[in-house]
């Protein structure tokens, strides 16, 4: 039986044929797992973006309840109110207006922001004793009208009041989100509220509160704009996770309705993003005060991304056939028109393998105007070149061995020199910043010296007089000299004190933090006192190995440092506090901060803020070094609320 002869452009082209289509299925199938996951991606991130505006706009929203309420409160009537309720005649003469007239007035003006905002249905005023003094309100039907006097009611005990009338003048209060309540009952319908509040400050003493009440949902914009949308659906949560906003209704405030509906029993919160059952989902949390925030959220049905898939698919499918199709056909005229001279090619490169003189194979015999026949042609002189190309390659490694030897030398040489200049460097450094802080400390020393000299000098001048006086004996002049002794004796230990605070450490040694810092804060005690700023020290101590006279070199500097902005920034009650907690110590100031744009710059060497003379800009850079390499620590700064804050954490090497 003879097997039938399948020519090699044949096979070449069912091959490529098969492997083109093999290659393209995969390309394909690829370019749609990408175009997937890029499609969901997209998505998310358009729902993303769209959940910050919404974000955005809820963060305006509160915002401009907070400006109403204050235009409200800087109404001049609601100061001339007061002026007329302490009047006998409850009659205010500045404004030529009686009580009622104001309350009137005000009234007027509550009614009409009513009307003006939709959201709002609710406006009080409120005395500093809870008593409400004008109430203007929205009912369910729109009618708006102000409280009779008698329907007054006193709001002392509220938490809203207790925590409004307690502000600081031009602070405001923001409330949690709840149901809004009438006589202690939930009111029906019922009305998501948030209370915004402004304490009215008369002669920087609190008199009364303004608070708007508003439905957030008619406040909150996003909520009736995802409203009317078919495949999203816009959530609101508390910190809790309990729902203040969801469609279904039913869901909404299980915290004041008993009811356990909260988001994560409906949502993966794991991820701020991500694709659950069918539907994106994104959420994102909005801080409405610095301790308090709501969750917003946002999800988008997959219908859109299914159907961009199938078309997609559908036009790949018929792309993938065509494209197939057109590469076998190319590939066979190719393969066909190439094989021939392949073939010869073939055949010389076999002789040349088994042995045959190379005298006796003529390349010449392929005929190929391309890179076949250049091959060919070249074919031979590479193997006449190749052992000439050999040896001109050794030669070539030889030399470039020695030249990469001599490099390596010369670069050992460089990285010496360099290592040594950038110690040396260093060396002046640490002793510039070392002169810089002994400066200090003759201040300081001048400052410690200063009583007991006085002391001393009214002890002598008083002994000019007892002479005079005929008072001196022996005993008054023992005692004089007892009294001397001990003023110079004290003067002499805080020399010793300030020499040894410049000793050169040898050695790491254990040694307690503590009264490292009470050592350096003792001898700044003077000139601090002098400037009437004090200096607490609190938490407690634990054990360090390192260079003890290094590291209060750096407490001496960042007290220094916190001190001279105190001063410079002229800060009455001016105070600086040490706290040691965990393996760390915390040095801060009530003096206002760190500028945001120097922040980064503090620990570069030769940077500094005080004027030309005043400092030398290498305090905070050596200090990071002592820290950091001499004693394995790390330093760190930070704004509070008050001032700066450097941290020493032996915890983190």
């Amino acid at each position: 039986m003879t097997t039938m002869k399948i020519s090699l452009s044949t096979k070449v082209g069912i091959g490529s044929f098969i492997i083109a289509g093999l290659g393209i299925i995969i390309i394909s199938y690829l370019s749609y797992t990408l175009i997937s996951e890029y499609l969901k991606e997209n998505t998310l991130n358009n729902l993303e973006f769209e959940l910050k505006q919404d974000a955005k706009s809820i963060k305006e929203n509160i915002d401009n309840v907070r400006y109403d309420a204050q235009l409200l409160a800087n109404d001049e009537n609601i100061e001339a109110l007061f002026r007329a309720f302490n009047n006998n005649y409850h009659y205010d003469a500045i404004t030529n207006a009686t009580y009622e007239d104001l309350k009137h007035s005000l009234e007027k003006n509550f009614k009409a922001l009513l009307a003006y905002n939709p959201a709002y249905f609710n406006i009080r005023l409120i005395n500093k004793n809870g008593k409400e003094l004008i109430v203007a309100l929205k009912s369910n039907d729109g009618t708006i009208y102000a409280k009779d006097e008698n329907e007054l009611q006193n709001k002392a005990k509220r938490n809203y009041f207790q925590e409004a009338i307690s502000l600081k003048e031009h602070e405001v209060y923001i409330s949690k989100i709840n149901l809004n309540k009438e006589h202690g009952e939930i009111s029906y319908p019922h009305i998501p509220t948030i209370r915004i509040a402004i304490p009215i400050y008369i002669n920087h003493k609190a008199h009364a509160i303004i608070i708007i009440n508003s439905n957030i949902n008619f406040l909150f914009s996003p909520i009736k704009e995802h409203l009317s949308e078919q495949n999203k659906e816009f959530f609101i949560a508390n910190m809790q996770g309990y729902y203040l906003y969801n469609k279904d209704e039913e869901k909404t405030f299980g915290f004041d309705l008993h009811r356990n509906y909260k988001i994560e029993n409906d949502f993966d919160m794991t991820k701020e993003k991500s694709f659950q059952n069918n539907f994106a989902f994104v959420y994102s949390k909005l801080y409405i005060t610095p301790d308090r925030y709501i969750i917003l959220a946002l999800t988008s049905s997959d219908t859109f991304f299914k159907e961009q898939s199938k078309e997609y698919l559908q036009s790949l499918g018929m792309y993938m056939f065509i494209v197939t199709l057109m590469v076998a056909l190319i590939l066979l005229i190719l393969v066909r028109r190439l094989i021939s001279p392949m073939l010869k090619l073939t055949k010389q490169a076999s002789e040349i393998a088994s042995g045959v003189d190379g005298e006796k194979i003529s390349f010449e015999l392929i005929k190929s105007n391309d890179e076949i026949g250049e091959l060919a042609k070249a074919l031979q002189t590479m193997i006449e070149r190749l052992e000439a190309s050999k040896k001109e390659v050794e030669q070539k490694v030889q030399q470039r061995t020695k030249e990469l030897h001599e490099l390596n030398e010369n670069l050992e040489k460089i990285v010496n020199s360099k290592t040594k200049e950038n110690i040396k460097q260093l060396e002046v450094l640490q002793q510039q910043s070392k002169l810089a802080s002994m400066g200090e400390m003759i201040g300081a020393i001048a400052h410690q010296w200063r009583q007991p000299l006085n002391e001393l000098s009214i002890a002598i001048q008083n002994l000019k007089y007892d002479y005079e006086d005929g008072l001196v004996d022996k005993e008054y002049v023992e005692e004089f000299i007892a009294s001397s002794k001990k003023i110079i004796s004290f003067m002499s230990n805080t020399i010793d004190n300030f020499r040894n605070f410049y000793r050169v450490d040898k050695k790491r040694e254990l040694f307690d933090v503590k009264e490292a810092i009470e050592r350096t804060v003792f001898m700044q005690t003077a000139q601090l006192q002098n400037n009437n700023i004090t200096i607490e020290i609190t938490g407690k101590s634990f054990m360090v190995n390192g260079f003890k006279n290094e590291f209060q070199q750096v407490i001496l500097n960042l007290i220094n440092n916190a001190k001279d902005i105190l001063m410079e920034r002229e800060i009455k009650d001016g105070k600086i506090t040490i706290e040691l907690q965990d393996k760390k110590v915390i040095i801060k100031d009530n003096a206002g901060g760190i500028p945001d744009e120097i922040m980064g710059r503090i620990f570069e060497p030769y940077f500094t803020t005080k004027e030309e003379g005043k400092g030398t800009g290498m305090g905070l850079y050596m200090s990071k070094i002592i820290i950091e390499n001499n004693m394995k620590a790390k330093l760190h700064v930070s704004n509070t609320q008050d001032g700066a804050a450097f941290r020493i954490d032996f915890n983190e090497k």
